[in-house]
């Protein structure tokens, strides 16, 4: 079980680096703005989840919306591509802190999810490393086109 959830944490750590390396090739001014908007969603979406999950981690009956429709992907400014990029590195890294200091305890707790009913906080990441493998795959066929 702390495999699985060591596993989620290192698909999370990964996309940094990877967007980092993907992006470097076009000069700042020559990024695809499709693939820095995918980038701020990204970035929106972390401090979504990172709302979300403190929540269910606090309150003993977290009651969750959907996430576009909780009106909490914020929408950072795509047009400055090293500040969104290391805003998405600051995101990011305070996700995955928190996700390092949870306790199995903490990984298994549940919140009622306006769609899909009872929802564990470990579902909850992993619903985000899903939204985050198909962001960065979509955000490498942007800067391939």
């Amino acid at each position: 079980m702390l495999d699985n959830y060591r596993d989620l944490i290192d698909e999370l750590l990964g996309t940094p680096s990877a967007l980092r390396e993907l992006l470097a090739g076009p000069a700042s001014g020559e990024v695809r703005p499709g693939a820095m908007s995918l980038v701020g969603e990204l970035l929106g979406r972390d401090r979504a989840v990172l709302r979300r999950l403190q929540t269910i981690q606090r309150s003993s009956n977290a009651h969750l919306r959907a996430i576009d429709a909780a009106g909490t992907v914020d929408a950072p400014d795509a047009s400055d591509p090293v500040a969104l990029l290391d805003a998405f590195d600051t995101a990011r890294g305070d996700l995955v802190s928190l996700l390092m200091n949870l306790t199995l305890k903490d990984w298994e707790r549940t919140a009622t999810h306006e769609v899909d009913g009872e929802i564990t906080l470990a579902d909850e990441v992993e619903r985000h490393v899903e939204f985050d493998e198909d962001h960065v795959a979509r955000i490498r066929r942007e800067v391939a086109s």
